[in-house]
C-alpha cells in the first residue's frame, strides 16, 4: 500500500510545527500557532488525510464482500442448517433486519440510524473507573456540545449509531477477544443476542456488574443512559438457547474471507 506521501507529494506532510507542539497538544481546544504557509499545507493535509481514509473504506481491501453469506449466491459454498436458521430468525422473530437492513448480496446490514440499546455501564474502562458517574450521551452529547437546543439533543440522549454487521466476528486469531456495544460491554457474539433476548426479561443486577458476572448471576445491569431505550425492537424475543445460538451462527457466517468449497 503506498505512503501517504507517495500518494499526495513529498510535501504534503512537511510543515514547521512549534518546538513544543506535543505538549500543547495534549491539551483540549489548543489551536497551533502557524504560518500562513503551513497552516495552508496543514488544512490540505487534514482534507487528503480524511480523502484517503474514504478512498480505503471504499476500497476491496474493506468491502471485500468474500463471506460465506456472499459466496452462498453464487452457489460456491452453501449456508448450514443452523446459519439458514439464523438468517431466518435475524429476518422474523429476532427483529434484527429492523435496524440491520439487507438480505441481498453485498448488504450492509444497517440503516445508518442511531438507537440506545440499554447497554450496560462497563466497569472495565477506564472512564468508569476514574469517574463511577461518567456516562457516554452519545449522538445527544454530540448535539448538545455543538449547541443544538433541549429539543433537539434530549431525544437523541444515550442514541449510538448502528453498525454494521459484515465482518462482526472477524479477528486476527482465534483467542482474540472483541468487545460488542458502543462501550464494548458484551465480549462475544453469544453475550449480546442473549442481551437483545432477555434484557427486559431478567431482573436488574443489584450493581454495574460485568458481562460475566451478570451471566452468572442471571440478571442484567440497568442501562447507562436509561432514557431513549428503544423497548419496541428488542428486550423481550422469546428467543430460545439454540434459536440464540442459530442468529449467532448467521452473524460469523458474515465474515470475509470464506474459504470455497471444494
Amino acid at each position: 500500500m503506498p505512503s501517504f506521501e507517495e500518494v499526495w507529494g513529498s510535501e504534503a506532510c512537511d510543515i514547521v510545527w512549534p518546538d513544543d507542539i506535543d505538549t500543547d497538544c495534549e491539551n483540549e481546544g489548543y489551536a497551533a500557532s502557524l504560518s500562513t504557509d503551513d497552516r495552508a499545507k496543514s488544512d490540505m493535509a487534514y482534507d487528503n488525510i480524511a480523502l484517503s481514509i474514504a478512498a480505503y473504506e471504499a476500497s476491496p481491501a474493506v468491502n471485500a464482500f468474500s463471506s460465506k453469506y456472499d459466496l452462498s449466491f453464487t452457489g460456491k459454498v452453501k449456508l448450514t442448517k443452523q446459519e439458514r436458521k439464523g438468517f431466518s430468525l435475524f429476518r422474523g422473530k429476532g427483529k434484527c433486519k429492523l435496524c440491520h437492513v439487507g438480505e441481498a448480496r453485498h448488504a450492509l446490514f444497517t440503516d445508518y440510524s442511531f438507537d440506545n440499546l440499554g447497554v450496560p455501564k462497563n466497569p472495565e474502562l477506564s472512564a468508569y473507573l476514574e469517574d463511577p458517574n461518567f456516562i457516554d450521551p452519545g449522538l445527544g452529547g454530540f448535539l448538545k456540545n455543538r449547541g443544538e437546543a433541549e429539543d433537539i439533543y434530549l431525544p437523541e440522549w444515550g442514541k449510538h449509531k448502528v453498525p454494521t454487521l459484515r465482518n462482526v466476528d472477524l479477528r486476527p486469531n482465534e483467542g482474540a477477544i472483541k468487545g460488542y456495544g458502543h462501550n464494548g460491554y458484551f465480549k462475544n457474539l453469544k453475550g449480546i443476542v442473549h442481551f437483545y433476548n432477555t434484557r427486559d426479561v431478567k431482573l436488574e443486577c443489584p450493581d454495574v456488574f460485568t458481562e460475566a458476572q451478570a451471566i452468572d448471576a442471571d440478571c442484567w445491569p440497568a442501562p447507562e443512559v436509561p432514557v431513549n431505550v428503544n423497548t419496541d425492537e428488542l428486550g423481550d424475543l422469546g428467543l430460545s438457547d439454540a434459536e440464540e445460538d442459530a442468529i449467532v451462527a448467521f452473524l460469523k457466517a458474515l465474515s470475509d474471507g470464506a474459504a470455497l468449497e471444494k
